[in-house]
């Protein structure tokens, strides 16, 4: 490769001598800086530097920069060591090329260096998983929307905070909005982006509700397989939500249909619609008595509700202790219906004198591709449209009456 001389002004040539003293002050030598020295050259009559054969400045720069020299920064100067390279490298070529550069990744150098073990305050200057992301979502940020490498890097971004300890709280808004649109925009493939957003709804280690409407969004564009559906089943299942009938879409009844040999689909299955799940029919990797205790508040929404539906032997309000099934005491039909409320699955009054009781409002176990409970829910609607509807037909005889009384009551 021929010789190359650029002008540059003094700030490159200050960050090139700046960065080289750094390599050289965690070498303890200055070896790097006599280096790089011969690269810069004063024009003679002006102040200006030259810069000959920035290729292989270039290449000087990448070769010094190694995971052995660069871990061994304090966390404080780490990051803006990264940063200074960046710069540097970009003013050589350009941030895209640098970025780009496969024979020198600078993302992959990056989370080589990232702690893999939790920091002990003995480490309280050891370089942190924080600052890697944050390099890492710079790079991010400063590549094109277009760019293979966002992907790549994104999927960095998500291994590092799987061992990192940072909050999941912290990044699950941001990164839980526009995984799947980012991905899309790098030109990722579809199992590429389905890889990566279930990378991602494995980091939440509470199961919250936030991830649970991921899921259900990203669900209702994209198919799942087998082992998707399990990963949506078990997280289901273990999260503090008790109703999750919500997941169940076109897409995820597809998927339930299409593995229904599957134990664990099975279960799934009869969670939603409310049945109750004994403890020995689930798996011994999943909390067993947590999730036993959640089909138990389901199963009572379900009574509710299916008791209220079109029996005529109940007034469809208020329920007694004795009549509610799978209840062994009268503590335990209280316990229950606190929990079914602060879930959010029944409103209503308890009286815990006499152990009652009254019902205003109770969820519809209706699943998507359950075509019978579909048919059942539409003759619910009917059925109350139809009482309705006699209640409202002699109002005016009603109001009549009632004007009358009160005429007459006043004359005498």
């Amino acid at each position: 490769m021929g010789s190359s001389i650029i002008v540059v002004d003094n700030g490159l040539a200050d960050s090139v001598k700046e960065y080289a003293q750094i390599i050289d002050g965690v070498r303890g030598n200055d070896e790097f800086s006599k280096s790089v020295e011969s690269h810069l050259l004063k024009r003679s009559g002006d102040d200006q530097v030259e810069i000959g054969d920035k290729r292989e400045l270039y290449e000087k720069i990448k070769q010094a920069s190694t995971a052995e020299v660069l871990g061994k920064l304090t966390d404080k100067e780490f990051e803006p060591t990264i940063y200074l390279l960046i710069h540097v490298l970009a003013e050589l070529t350009s941030v895209e090329a640098v970025l780009s550069d496969e024979s020198f990744a600078i993302d992959r150098l990056v989370v080589s260096i990232n702690p893999t073990h939790p920091l002990s305050l003995r480490d309280r200057k050891s370089i942190k998983s924080s600052s890697v992301v944050s390099i890492l979502s710079t790079i991010f940020n400063l590549l094109p929307q277009a760019s293979k490498v966002r992907g790549q890097v994104l999927k960095e971004i998500l291994k590092v905070l799987e061992t990192s300890g940072i909050t999941f709280s912290s990044v699950q808004e941001n990164l839980g909005s526009n995984i799947v649109s980012w991905l899309k925009s790098s030109n990722a493939s579809e199992s590429e982006i389905k890889a990566a957003f279930w990378d991602f709804i494995a980091l939440d280690s509470l199961y919250s509700l936030k991830s649970l409407h991921f899921i259900k969004n990203f669900t209702h564009s994209y198919s799942l397989t087998e082992n998707e559906l399990t990963k949506m089943i078990e997280f289901a299942l273990k999260s503090k939500v008790v109703d999750v009938s919500f997941l169940v879409n076109n897409n995820v009844a597809k998927a339930l249909d299409s593995f229904n040999d599957c134990k664990l689909s099975q279960l799934f299955l009869a969670y939603v619609k409310g049945e109750l799940i004994q403890i020995e029919n689930i798996p011994s990797n999943l909390p067993q008595e947590f999730i036993h205790q959640k089909s138990k508040i389901l199963s009572l929404a379900k009574y509710f509700a299916d008791s209220i539906t079109l029996k005529e032997d109940h007034d469809g309000i208020l329920f007694t202790y004795e009549e509610v099934p799978n209840i062994s005491s009268e503590l335990e039909f209280q316990e229950l219906i606190v929990e079914a409320i602060t879930a959010g699955i029944v409103e209503g009054k308890l009286n815990q004198i006499d152990n009652t009781f009254s019902l205003s409002r109770v969820n519809r176990f209706v699943i998507a591709g359950d075509n019978s409970a579909i048919a059942q829910s539409w003759e619910i609607v009917k059925a109350v449209l139809q009482q309705w509807s006699q209640s409202i037909s002699n109002i005016d005889e009603i109001v009549r009456q009632t004007r009358e009384n009160i005429v007459n009551g006043g004359t005498n």
